[in-house]
């Protein structure tokens, strides 16, 4: 379907100087444009040639349709030269014949013959004579005439009269008229004209991007025997030739057709090589599949003539000999990269479910009962990272900030010293509060109560306020126990006398951790920092909607969501697990966790020891000493002569 134009195009396309006529259905440039586009366009026959002329005259292609471009490129190859337009156009409507026509006449440059106004044989002799030291406006001007008026085309059409008077018409020598006379491919041979017969341009009409020269070569006709003119009739005759091919054969010898079939053979090669070196050039973009077909092409191409070996042609496409035959004998080459699209939805998947961010170790555990499958973390991590999709990283925090103030007579023990795993389930619980930054800088605060050896979240609360109802609230939905340990950190809010009195009175231990160390409470250090990773809180604008996303995320925490460090279970089902072994299998679990607790604080001695010897605290010498236990043996024994004086 042709281009039609919208009123806002004809607006804006109507206001251009080279736009003769716009409708709806048609445009029409001004001959002179025509003129200009033609010029620019012989130089490089193509639609690309029109497109760059257009956009840098101001015109958008997008707007003017390839139909538009594709007729302008089609009426230069079959007319040759710029014609008038089709626009049926009032001659009283042209820019031409707006001037005065008896004025031009009266000028004495001009005649007219019938209807048509052309420059006189005396003028056009002068201009001859001086033309191009000056040119043909510069003498229009001389006359008082105004090239404008006087119109472009009447001026294009003098300029090349102009420039083709003076060189003589170039005849073909008598030799090679005698050479190519009954030539098989010629079809008349004198000195004025050359003709080849529709069988040569059938067959050469592959050969289309070649020079002129080597075309005819191809024949067995040397180019250098025809003048240039001849030659450019013959390529514009080429790229111009539509007609429906036939299968009359050329009457001629043997010897001669063998020869010209070699020839051909030989340009159709040299044809190939070049369509290797543009392969090479998109090489790169091809996909895995896309390479293996190309390595299939390769091999099936004929390879016994002259300089069509598997070598040759891998060297000019750009592929190493070992790849192409590893691509060849790999059936599965060119499936990895299909494979790992395939298993990275199911990461997707798992990493998308309840909307919780989550990281590897997460994603392996969930993924068997989410998706049915099972990946290996280092296999898991390679996708992520391939497809740009890592999680965030928590930063380690060196120190733990607080502005409490601190109540010296109500500071209570560590009694629980890092031992999270060593009892029972709900034998140990863990508190603290922390903030929840929402919306624009907005706060909100979690009080939260965690079982240290299930890892089961027991109560949450939060709260726009961090104050002692947030703490009391929270141990409110507790229930009363003997002897099981409260820890906490040493917040204001934990040493307040209230609180104290409602821990002590519900039959619990109150333990605290070490000042300024938030290693002492890292299982419940821990659950925040998971928390604060995996729930984007961003999104919220309200404390209604933090409340339901913190409730929502406490209970996939507690019942879907497994850890690695509790057998891959959620903390609901390891406590479960743990309730239904029995007395004897329970000190089993205890003495398996009191060796890793051995070994944990045996690593974090050494730490410190190490530590303080960087810090000038402690010798090598003492270090080792501390090391082999002497050290502690002399510092009881000086601690008991102190005593004993």
């Amino acid at each position: 379907m042709a281009k039609r134009f919208t009123n806002e195009e004809i607006d804006l396309l109507s206001k251009s100087p080279y736009v003769k006529n716009i409708r709806q259905n048609r445009l029409t440039f001004t001959y002179e444009f025509r003129c200009i586009l033609y010029d620019e366009w012989i130089k490089q026959p193509s639609t690309s040639q029109i497109r760059s002329v257009l956009k840098s005259y101001g015109f958008d292609c997008s707007m003017l349709g390839k139909d538009v471009i594709k007729k302008i490129n089609g009426t230069f190859k079959r007319y040759g030269h710029p014609t008038n337009g089709k626009n049926k156009v009032s001659r009283k409507h042209d820019s031409i014949e707006k001037y005065d026509n008896e004025s031009l006449i009266d000028s004495g440059i001009f005649v007219k013959t019938g209807s048509i106004i052309r420059f006189s044989s005396e003028f056009t002799d002068k201009a001859y004579k001086e033309y191009p030291s000056v040119s043909i406006e510069a003498q229009l001007e001389s006359y008082g005439l105004d090239p404008e008026k006087v119109g472009y085309h009447r001026i294009y059409r003098l300029k090349q009269k102009l420039e083709n008077q003076g060189k003589p018409k170039e005849k073909i020598c008598a030799d090679a008229v005698d050479k190519y006379t009954g030539h098989p491919y010629v079809q008349r041979c004198t000195s004025n004209h050359f003709t080849l017969k529709k069988q040569f341009y059938d067959e050469s009409l592959m050969f289309i991007g070649y020079p002129v020269d080597e075309i005819l070569g191809i024949f067995e006709i040397d180019g250098s025997d025809l003048p240039i003119r001849v030659r450019n009739k013959i390529k514009k005759q080429l790229i111009s030739w539509n007609d429906d091919p036939d299968d009359m054969m050329i009457e001629c010898d043997q010897e001669f057709r063998c020869r010209v079939q070699y020839n051909r053979m030989r340009a159709l090669e040299k044809l190939s090589m070049i369509h290797f070196d543009t392969i090479r050039k998109c090489l790169p973009s091809l996909s895995p599949e896309q390479k293996k077909a190309l390595c299939i092409w390769i091999r099936d191409l004929p390879h016994d003539r002259y300089d069509y070996s598997i070598r040759s042609i891998l060297k000019r496409v750009g592929i190493s000999k070992s790849s192409y035959y590893s691509i060849l004998s790999n059936e599965n080459y060119g499936m990895k990269e299909r494979q790992d699209e395939i298993d990275f939805e199911y990461i997707r998947k798992v990493m998308d479910y309840k909307g919780f961010r989550k990281g590897t170790r997460t994603i392996y555990m969930m993924l068997p009962d989410i998706c049915g499958v099972h990946f290996g973390r280092n296999k898991i991590l390679r996708l992520m990272r391939k497809y740009n999709c890592i999680c965030a990283i928590r930063r380690e925090r060196t120190e733990l900030k607080t502005n409490r103030e601190i109540l010296k007579n109500n500071r209570k023990p560590n009694l629980l010293k890092r031992g999270f795993r060593l009892a029972r389930p709900g034998e140990i619980l863990l508190t603290d509060v922390s903030y929840l930054k929402y919306g624009l800088n907005r706060t909100e605060y979690l009080s939260c109560i965690k079982d240290a050896v299930s890892g089961r979240v027991v109560s949450h609360i939060t709260s726009s306020g961090n104050d002692l109802n947030l703490v009391m609230d929270t141990i409110d939905t507790l229930d009363p126990s003997e002897d099981a340990i409260f820890h906490s950190d040493q917040g204001s809010l934990y040493l307040n006398d209230f609180f104290q009195n409602r821990i002590k009175k519900l039959g619990y231990r109150q333990s605290m951790s070490r000042r300024g160390n938030c290693w002492d409470n890292a299982s419940q250090e821990s659950f925040f920092g998971h928390m604060k990773d995996e729930c984007d809180l961003s999104g919220c604008s309200t404390p209604e909607e933090v409340k339901e996303m913190i409730d929502n995320y406490v209970y996939y925490y507690n019942n879907e969501r497994p850890q690695w460090t509790r057998n891959k279970m959620t903390p609901a089902e390891y406590e479960d697990y743990l309730n239904s072994l029995s007395d004897n299998e329970y000190s089993e679990y205890l003495q398996n966790e009191q060796e890793k607790y051995d070994k944990m604080m045996k690593k974090a001695r050494e730490k410190a020891l190490k530590r303080a010897v960087e810090l000038g605290a402690l010798t090598e010498e003492d270090m080792e000493l501390y090391g082999s236990g002497k050290k502690e043996e002399q510092a009881s024994a000086d601690r008991g002569a102190e005593t004993c004086t």
